[in-house]
């Protein structure tokens, strides 16, 4: 492990001034500038350089007087642990979030995506979404407890890292021998990102999901072979014809839909705020996916879908080099999400099944990582709808599943009850930017989340 102290010249890094510890500003005051600022540094995955991410939360946090190290694992890959210490009456809490950022083209968008700029309200940057503002609210949390003096019946950990949106390197690092398993293996809570908090147009919040599973990607390829020839000369079975027959049947294909108990408990919370029959269906899953025309409406409707079955989406082909040449080999690639609790090999076999087609191999990842989930009867869970429920009274605090992935998929196996939680109110346009062209979040939300995430994290974790 390459740890790293702060040199003089660090802070040379950073696109603007930090704030410092002497300088008279609120918490949201200070949330706000701290993001700008985050969302100037540019840590593009690839290549990551997330140790330029890293020294920026070091030198906040080492002003402090807060205990932090920093992991360079490879040439400007790093890893951030710091560590508030408690009385050890009750285990650890870690607070994590990723650094890197996924590749944003400037000429899409309207603004620069590495400007942290705040414009009409709103905060631009690479990152605002995903997950650059929880990691300052974490931030935020943290330097409060310091400076406020919270007696603490636990460790508070918050731990930074990288490539979190290519292979997990950074998280596998820190729960490694070499990294800090030592330190985090023995957490009973973690919070990251993952949560989903929707807002109508007019701000007010519908409700506040907590993200306590997630499927599990299982991509798959598809490759075959045929007789090559002249493009003028058709030939049946060629290598594309196959393929092309192999993914209508994967299209067509309708896997089963499944009700999970957190899903069943998120649509069950939802059924209020939706008209009848789809308030019925809510109501009672599991009855709606026995009726033919509910199951049908459930299956087509893509966001519902998504959370009751295993997914295949066709996403990408290769074939053929000119166009009057007919090629002899053909592949696609699948996008498969697995439920909690599926089996991949028992998938595979029933994809294979489908194609029905020897001649088209189906050839599974590397890794799988399972798909996993937390309970939700747990004292953190009940904190988080204490906190919320004191802020914004009557709106639904439920469980979500995430579709996609995150580093919790990793923590879980280590007996750690990981949730996907941010106070962050977002509406359905600003939530499609993340990822998108002109990623931006509100600068009222970032403001009203800063205490609300902090008080959360003091109910959890400071002296009863």
């Amino acid at each position: 492990m390459r740890l790293l102290a702060v040199p003089a010249l660090a802070l040379g890094l950073l696109a603007a001034p930090v704030v410092r510890a002497e300088e008279p500003a609120s918490w949201d005051d200070m949330a706000v500038r701290l993001l700008r600022q985050y969302l100037q540094i540019d840590t593009t995955n690839p290549p990551g350089s997330e140790l330029k991410a890293a020294l920026f939360y070091k030198a906040i946090l080492e002003r402090e007087g807060i205990p932090v190290v920093v992991d360079e694992f490879a040439p400007g890959r790093a890893n951030l642990l710091a560590t508030l210490k408690g009385s050890g009456a009750l285990r650890p809490l870690i607070l994590a979030n990723h650094m890197d950022v996924v590749p944003a083209d400037a000429a899409r968008w309207s603004v620069a995506p590495f400007s942290g700029l705040l414009s009409d309200g709103l905060i631009y940057g690479r990152g605002a979404e995903d997950m650059k503002t929880e990691g300052i609210l974490q931030l935020l949390a943290v330097l409060r407890l310091k400076r406020e003096a919270v007696g603490l019946d636990r460790d508070v950990l918050f731990l930074a890292t990288a490539d979190e949106e290519a292979d997990f390197a950074g998280a596998l690092r820190a729960i490694s021998p070499e990294g800090w398993r030592d330190r985090l293996k023995d957490a009973e809570f973690l919070v990251t990102e993952g949560g989903e908090n929707l807002a109508d147009a007019a701000g007010r919040p519908l409700y506040f999901g907590v993200e306590t599973a997630e499927k599990g990607p299982f991509w798959l390829k598809l490759r075959t072979s045929g007789t090559p020839g002249h493009g003028s000369r058709p030939i049946s079975d060629s290598a594309p014809n196959r393929l092309v027959r192999a993914l209508e049947r994967i299209r067509a294909y309708k896997t089963e839909m499944k009700v999970l108990p957190g899903v069943e408990k998120f649509f069950r919370d939802q059924a209020p705020r939706v008209s009848r029959p789809r308030a019925e269906w809510y109501r009672d899953l599991r009855s709606a996916l026995a009726d033919p025309v509910a199951a049908r409406a459930l299956y087509d409707d893509r966001e519902v879908s998504a959370l009751l079955r295993n997914t295949i989406s066709i996403t990408v082909m290769r074939a053929g080099y000119k166009t009057n040449v007919i090629p002899g080999t053909a592949e696609a690639e699948l996008d498969v999400r697995l439920l909690p609790g599926e089996d991949p090999q028992a998938f595979l076999s029933e994809v294979r099944t489908v194609i029905d087609d020897p001649s088209v191999e189906v050839v599974p990842p590397a890794v799988f990582r399972a798909p996993n989930q937390s309970a939700v009867d747990t004292d953190l869970f009940r904190a988080i709808q204490r906190v919320v429920g004191r802020h914004f009274p009557g709106v639904p605090v439920t469980t979500k599943m995430l579709t996609g992935a995150t580093e919790s998929v990793l923590y879980r196996p280590l007996g750690i009850v990981c949730y996907g939680f941010t106070p962050l109110l977002t509406t359905t346009e600003e939530t499609s930017t993340g990822h998108g062209d002109d990623e931006r979040i509100s600068e009222a939300t970032v403001r009203r989340s800063t205490g609300v995430f902090y008080e959360a994290v003091r109910e959890i974790a400071a002296r009863r």
